[in-house]
């Protein structure tokens, strides 16, 4: 091998060298490239483990609650959230994003139309019942009955039984593209619903990190400059393997800053 090597022309050897050269940087640079996809993603979940909810009113005038969601496997969501992890370690597949959300419910006081009953046994009941439709999805249903004894000793035995307590709320959740990070968005129109807590992680990287490689390896065919193993340079249809650097990705990273 290394006498048929020294017959070869300094050219061709030359661009061998070039090549294997060409070959180590561009695995170099892929390498670079995800200890570069690392970094922005432990910078990332930092600024979601300092953030906040907050609020904004989106197109349609709608209340929406956000907060920033983390980028973890389940492994790494062990340090970074534990009330998460131990939500998802129990799950069976393959859990590719993991939300929680804590929601609250404060209606304003209303007054509930009531009835009264009068028994055989002596009891007086007071029926009550609110059915109340708000929007699509959004309704309380809910009913019951007080009943208690009045003679001339007063009001004795009194029982509340709730018959009927049944709560609809209908909300939008999901996650988009914040400024620097990704973020859970959630929105009702149930009134008085109002979001105290949101914690989630993308267990999947792959969900927002690209697949295209820095380095392409693979078959070609095309039309260009050709060294043959003479040294000369011509040209012609070139047919073999090549390794090529991928620009499109970084060109993409132009347009979204911490696309990863």
């Amino acid at each position: 091998m290394l006498e048929k090597l020294k017959k070869l022309p300094l050219n061709t050897i030359l661009m061998i060298v070039i090549v294997v050269l060409a070959l180590l940087y561009l695995k170099q640079c892929n390498r670079s490239s995800n200890l570069n996809s690392d970094l922005k993603i432990a910078n990332m979940n930092q600024l979601v483990l300092n953030d906040s909810i907050t609020t904004y009113k989106d197109k349609a005038g709608d209340l929406t609650y956000q907060k920033g969601i983390l980028i973890a496997s389940e492994k790494e969501l062990k340090d970074l959230n534990k009330e998460l992890y131990n939500e998802v370690k129990d799950l069976k597949g393959n859990p590719k994003i993991v939300i929680q959300e804590r929601i609250r419910i404060k209606e304003v006081p209303f007054a509930v139309p009531t009835y009264i009953t009068q028994y055989p046994d002596g009891y007086t009941g007071l029926n009550w019942r609110r059915d109340t439709t708000y929007s699509a999805g959004n309704y309380q249903y809910l009913s019951g009955e007080t009943k208690f004894i009045y003679d001339s000793l007063g009001i004795r035995n009194p029982t509340t039984f709730i018959n009927t307590n049944e709560i609809g709320i209908s909300f939008i959740t999901g996650i988009k593209e914040g400024k620097d990070h990704y973020e859970i968005f959630i929105k009702s129109d149930y009134p008085g619903f109002t979001v105290t807590d949101i914690q989630g992680s993308i267990l999947d990287k792959k969900m927002v990190t690209t697949n295209e490689s820095s380095v392409v390896f693979g078959p070609s065919i095309g039309y260009g400059v050709v060294f043959n193993p003479s040294g000369n340079i011509s040209h012609g249809v070139t047919v073999g393997v090549t390794a090529t650097f991928n620009l499109n990705k970084y060109i993409k990273k132009l347009f979204k800053p911490y696309r990863l």
